[in-house]
């Protein structure tokens, strides 16, 4: 049973970050005959039907998806599906509030997007949901960028996203710090509450794999909310659920932003599977690293070979954590992937999710990313003494070359 699920697990993932594509409508068929009660599967199919202009089709996928989103608590791709379902086929009074009803009367974990929609009540949502606009993107693609104006309100469907934030650690200091964090479904962005408020971004936000978010304008939110004033409440709410979980977690994020950002020697056993029939290993250091997980620079020399079936493959690390001396072993999924240019070279960086840690090394891995400053700056002194350490030993290499 654990193989069907991890099986089912790795191929829905790889088609929905993209990294695996399906053309054909009897292969997709085929998935859904042994998975069935997979909404992506479902909704992927749709789209596929909907792509050859079978829309009958298409719009009887959608609405199954729909379904089974809300069977699996998750309430923003249930509305996503459904207006793909009614763009096809425009609703009936009758099937729309059956549709706002069965969202009403799911579970739901109540996080904040969720509260969002099901709170809204019916005129309201199906007002929302006309203006919603569903957007497909793929990896790599720069979503938004620092000063940008901020005129729309993101939510994510799938898929992961990087946000860069600017930090400043001292009340009117020129001095900022970078920090990151992935945003992934159900997250949304766009800083455009309070209304009256002209906003420019403080951040960077590019795609780390294939991701579809729904954005609504600021300009038609607002017209929303100026014919329905309890939307207006429920979008303040939005924003003050984030701003309360980002005032817990702000001395924490200051205290570990450096922390989180430091270069962690790491050791990679990529297991073998029917695609890889042997295992992969190879070393590189972490760029962020958390207790759910870590971004990991290869190498600038590495070479991947099929890269972009990396995404989904289970691993163990070896992480090496200087301030202690020891290093912690750790089980996890490589969630993402990508290329980029490092030293005149291109590099490979992969965002691999946590899953199985022991809890003294959870301890001892949530010591290190909230440690004083005087530990962050000694760790930052051992690496650096590594890196100059390296670059002699290159230039003594190169000195005995030109000498022979």
């Amino acid at each position: 049973m654990n193989d069907q699920i991890d099986k089912q697990s790795g191929i829905v993932s790889r088609i929905i970050d993209g990294s695996v594509t399906i053309n054909s409508i009897a292969e997709l068929e085929t998935l859904l005959k042994a998975f069935p009660n997979n909404p992506w599967l479902h909704r992927v199919f749709a789209d596929l039907l909907k792509r050859d202009k079978l829309f009958y089709a298409a719009a009887d996928e959608y609405g199954t998806a729909a379904k089974l989103f809300i069977e699996a608590d998750m309430t923003l791709q249930a509305i996503v599906s459904k207006i793909f379902e009614w763009r096809i086929l425009k609703p009936s009074d009758h099937e729309g509030k059956a549709f706002y009803l069965s969202l009403r009367e799911g579970r739901y974990k109540n996080t904040g997007v969720q509260n969002f929609i099901i709170k809204m009540k019916y005129p309201e949502m199906i007002a929302f949901m006309s203006e919603l606009v569903p957007r497909h993107f793929p990896a790599g693609s720069m979503r938004k960028r620092f000063g940008d104006e901020e005129n729309n309100l993101y939510f994510v469907v799938s898929g992961t996203l990087e946000k860069t934030i600017y930090h400043r650690f001292k009340k009117g200091g020129r001095v900022q710090k970078k920090s990151s964090k992935e945003l992934v479904k159900n997250d949304f962005f766009g800083d455009i509450y309070p209304f009256e408020e002209e906003k420019v971004s403080q951040s960077t936000i590019e795609t780390l794999t294939r991701v579809e978010f729904a954005k609504i304008s600021k300009l038609r939110l607002m017209t929303i909310c100026r014919k329905y004033p309890n939307v207006k409440l429920l979008v303040n709410g939005l924003y003050k659920t984030r701003s309360e979980s980002a005032e817990e977690e702000f001395s924490w994020t200051v205290r570990r932003t450096v922390r989180h950002q430091l270069p962690t020697q790491v050791n990679i056993k990529i297991f073998k599977d029917k695609l890889c029939k042997a295992p992969l290993y190879f070393s590189g250091f972490t760029e962020n690293i958390s207790l759910g997980g870590a971004s990991i620079v290869l190498g600038a020399n590495y070479k991947t070979g099929h890269f972009d079936t990396l995404a989904g493959k289970n691993v163990k690390l070896q992480i090496y954590l200087p301030i202690e001396f020891v290093s912690l072993s750790i089980l996890g999924t490589i969630v993402w992937s990508k290329e980029v240019p490092l030293e005149g070279k291109t590099t490979s960086i992969v965002g691999i999710q946590f899953k199985g840690m022991t809890d003294a090394d959870r301890r001892l891995l949530q010591g290190y990313n909230c440690g004083s400053e005087s530990e962050q700056n000694l760790i930052w002194s051992l690496w650096d003494s590594l890196m100059e350490k390296q670059r002699l030993i290159l230039d003594d290499k190169g000195s005995n070359k030109r000498r022979a």
